[in-house]
């Protein structure tokens, strides 16, 4: 997405009311804010729809008409597939007769009008309430070399956000405009038309060709190309949820985007914004969908991910001193592995270090996230590639663990391993 010129736009819409219902968004006349005149270059290829789309409203809330209707002339040129940009156009034309009440000033209770007025919002809150500069989202604790990129999803504002591994440390790439399931999120059982919550991987990539031998004329659903996640992962299944298919996508031809709740529980993005994703995307690509982001200084990160690593390294070391109590103590009273609870877990693994007479344990290509809940809480989960030598066993794994908070401290509540 092009930022040449951004800082206008946020500038234009930082005074933009926005009521709490989206049926009754005003068009507020605040005549104190500064009448900016919207320069040729918001009209070159460069603009992103989206930026347009803002400052197309900003003008109207300004009653600057035919800078509006400006704007939106050229986006419609140059999108006219974009329905959002025509019920803008509706209301520039309705604006000759009378004043404007709102987005969507014709008639009524039509649920498409609703859904337009949904996607208007949220679009103007990204330039309205914008992220904290280099801020960086807490669920990112730490990617391993491999993971070049990674994508964090605010599903409750319909936004997500694309980062680069910079040595380690997140940095912003891009973010886009994205629809989520009709029913919201925190997805439990197959069909319910909700996204899920949690922390999942690109499985690959189906282009457009192979959805359409595989899916015929339901191809069309998801526009350029679908790139499938690893939804249910092992914690899903751990808590019952069921389900699959969940990709990011993009959306059908005839549209530009859909409404922020309008899909069976995939994350649809428009085809131009889906391509350009698309580009970042490999097999492994972490996709966090969160109800809400937690934005973190560096400074603030940085105790956070050193906090983490040290309630791992704790649990490697006494798992390494062969000190079996101390291992077992980093485990939650609800530890389940498959169809092992707490209490097997333990006796399995006092009886395998009884007979241990040394063991040396290396945690290599370590990724840390928070782990997003829909009741807060959250986890902290931990993927890594374990190399276990001892006395009498040596062997080397992919390993996934879970932890909980239990009395204030971390604990494991699942371990697995990663095929």
């Amino acid at each position: 997405m092009s930022r040449s010129w951004l800082k206008i736009a946020v500038c234009l819409t930082a005074g933009l009311y926005l009521a709490p219902a989206v049926n009754s968004m005003q068009w507020p006349q605040d005549k104190a804010l500064p009448q900016t005149r919207l320069p040729d270059t918001l009209l070159s290829a460069q603009a992103h729809p989206e930026e347009v789309v803002v400052a197309a409203v900003t003008a109207i809330r300004e009653d600057r008409l035919a800078d509006a209707d400006r704007l939106i002339d050229a986006l419609l040129t140059e999108r006219p597939n974009y329905r959002l940009a025509h019920l803008l156009k509706g209301d520039l034309l309705l604006a000759r007769a009378q004043p404007l009440a709102g987005i969507g000033s014709g008639p009524q209770g039509d649920e498409k009008l609703a859904d337009l007025r949904a996607e208007a919002t949220v679009r103007i809150q990204r330039y309205s309430a914008p992220p904290p500069a280099n801020a960086i989202p807490a669920n990112l604790l730490q990617l391993n070399e491999a993971q070049r990129y990674a994508v964090v999803i605010d599903a409750g504002k319909s936004r997500l956000y694309l980062y680069r591994n910079d040595n380690g440390v997140p940095r912003y790439v891009l973010d886009f405009y994205m629809t989520i399931g009709k029913l919201g999120f925190d997805k439990n059982r197959e069909g319910d038309q909700r996204t899920p919550l949690g922390v999942y991987f690109v499985t690959g990539h189906m282009p457009r060709e192979q959805l359409n031998q595989t899916y015929g004329k339901r191809a069309e659903l998801y526009g350029v190309g679908a790139w499938p996640l690893s939804y249910p992962n092992d914690w899903d299944r751990q808590q019952g949820r069921t389900g699959s298919g969940i990709w990011l996508h993009g959306v059908p031809y005839d549209t530009y985007s859909r409404a922020p709740k309008a899909s069976n529980g995939c994350v649809a993005l428009s085809n131009p914004d889906m391509v350009a994703l698309g580009g970042y995307l490999l097999p492994g690509t972490p996709v966090v969908i969160t109800p809400s982001i937690e934005w973190l200084a560096e400074s603030d990160w940085q105790i956070r991910r050193t906090a983490a690593q040290a309630e791992l390294e704790a649990w490697r070391s006494d798992w390494e001193s062969l000190n079996t109590s101390n291992y077992l103590g980093h485990y939650a009273s609800d530890f389940r592995t498959g169809k092992t609870n707490l209490a097997s877990w333990k006796q399995q693994k006092a009886s395998v270090n009884a007979d241990k007479e040394w063991a040396k344990i290396r945690l290599e290509g370590l990724s840390l996230f928070s782990y997003p809940t829909n009741d807060g809480d959250g986890l902290l989960m931990a993927n890594f590639e374990q190399d276990y030598q001892s006395s009498n066993l040596n062997m080397r794994s992919k390993k996934r663990l879970y932890f909980k908070r239990e009395a204030q401290n971390w604990r494991i509540v699942y371990e697995g391993s990663l095929g």
